[in-house]
């Protein structure tokens, strides 16, 4: 019984590396026709949020980190990224004109800006 065993495994083994590289079980090649197949159906995302929008949220905590650190990401991206200055220097000035915010955010907002 046990040379049964090893001769089976030893047939799973040499099976297994006497593969070539490049083939594929006909298992394995159906699994990729499924995963192709569906990636093909998938709606392609219309819709592109760009990056500053996810952290707008800090403008208005009245954490002083949180707020400051804010300004600073958003402001590091409108240097680095062109097609957002424009979006970025405009809510940032509708900021800092903004009289509900901690007077001492509005001055940062302007200090920040002038970096711009």
């Amino acid at each position: 019984m046990s040379e049964a065993i090893n001769s089976s495994m030893l047939t799973k083994i040499k099976e297994f590396f006497s593969r070539r590289a490049g083939e594929i079980t006909p298992i394995e090649a159906e699994k990729i026709q499924k995963a192709a197949y569906a990636l093909s159906q998938a709606e392609i995302q219309k819709t592109f949020t760009p990056t500053y929008q996810s952290i707008l949220s800090g403008l208005e905590n009245e954490e002083k980190q949180i707020f400051e650190g804010t300004v600073y990401y958003l402001v590091k991206i409108a240097l680095n990224k062109k097609q957002y200055r424009d979006d970025i220097v405009a809510i940032l000035q509708d900021k800092s004109h903004d009289k509900s915010i901690n007077p001492k955010f509005r001055e940062f907002i302007k200090q920040q800006l002038d970096e711009i």
